[in-house]
């Protein structure tokens, strides 16, 4: 039996609903293992793993009107870490060091990272986001953003011993030390009953009333697809436009039934959208270079719709194509929990750790 010292990164739902299927699949082999998590991660995994779960600080984005704002983020972020600091001191100065790790896992959190680096402790990144420096991707607009999100990636060290990169396209690799992994995918999503009724489900980055009222505008014009509206804090009814509060069940069920999806281009929204086959409408946060090649790869493989944001033009385009085939494309990896698992534990077992 090994002990591992899992960091989770608090940013978006994705890390956290990954990194339960996978502390999950360590603890079933026998292994001791001690979550270090920030943000969403820290609410989401601590009731599911009772006395297993420390907080870490962590980095975080500032967003506003549905753009990540560089400047406050950065600011934001030196001004938390006085307070972060201490937590992290406590966590590794007496938690991790009573806990006495034998291997690193980081879903891209970084500060479990670089305390591995600097106890030459084997570290492994289970993450999407090594995708932007260690894959050779074709041209995508927004060299600014390419350029920040690749800096930031590679700010998370470059010494590990193994990246296991979850994704969702086939595309060459930099590294010897880079695998893709198929998406893995929630219990709970493949119990879903999926259907194809005519509503199209809705995620809304931007809860502000204006951009509530602009929506509202632009699906009223639509009035034989019913709209099931989450991410603004009301619950009302406009016409076609049905606004739900936030509810996992809800949402999942809407989604499994729907005709499609609008909603950024987040990879784990994605895989669960190409795992019940659901076309999407992209709306990729402004300012996150990752969810812009999300939805550059996704449109090219013929499962979703880029735009910049929603407007008459391109929803009528995404509607007319809804009854088209699903795309069937070969440079798909589609989600699959048992090919993710065995890809792990080849490359664990490639750097000598036996699961």
């Amino acid at each position: 039996m090994a002990k591992i010292l899992f960091g989770v990164a608090g940013e978006g739902f994705g890390h956290s609903s990954r990194s339960e299927l996978i502390g999950r699949w360590f603890l079933e082999r026998g292994h001791d293992v001690m979550f270090a998590a920030s943000g969403k991660s820290l609410g989401y995994l601590a009731p599911l793993f009772p006395g297993r779960v420390q907080e870490v600080y962590g980095l975080h984005f500032v967003i506003k009107d549905g753009q990540i704002q560089p400047i406050s983020t950065l600011v934001d972020n030196i001004v938390q870490y006085r307070k972060g600091f201490l937590t992290n001191r406590r966590l590794f100065s007496r938690a991790v060091s009573d806990f006495g790790p034998d291997l690193v896992i980081s879903d891209f959190e970084l500060f479990s990272a670089w305390w591995a680096f600097r106890h030459r402790m084997p570290c492994v990144f289970v993450d999407n986001e090594h995708l932007l420096t260690l894959a050779k991707l074709e041209q995508v607009p927004g060299r600014m953003d390419r350029l920040k999100a690749r800096v930031v990636t590679r700010g998370y060290h470059t010494r590990a011993r193994a990246y296991v990169i979850m994704n969702f396209f086939k595309t060459p690799l930099k590294s010897r030390k880079a695998v893709f992994a198929n998406p893995v995918i929630r219990r709970q999503v493949m119990d879903l009953k999926v259907d194809t009724k005519s509503h199209i489900t809705v995620y809304s980055t931007d809860s502000r009333p204006e951009a509530r009222q602009k929506l509202i505008s632009v699906l009223s014009r639509f009035p034989s697809h019913p709209f099931y509206i989450y991410g603004f804090p009301v619950e009302d009814q406009d016409r076609n436009c049905t606004f739900k509060k936030i509810s996992t069940t809800g949402f999942l069920n809407d989604l499994a039934t729907g005709a499609g999806v609008a909603a950024s281009a987040g990879l784990s929204l994605l895989s669960e959208c190409l795992y019940l086959k659901k076309r999407m409408l992209m709306v990729p946060v402004q300012g996150q270079f990752e969810q812009k090649v999300n939805a550059v790869y996704a449109e090219r493989l013929g499962i979703a719709h880029q735009v910049n944001q929603i407007n008459t033009d391109n929803l009528s385009r995404f509607l007319d194509d809804l009854d088209k085939p699903f795309s069937t494309d070969e440079r798909i990896l589609w989600p699959d929990n048992e090919a993710y698992f065995a890809i792990l534990a080849q490359t664990l077992a490639g750097i000598g750790f036996d699961v």
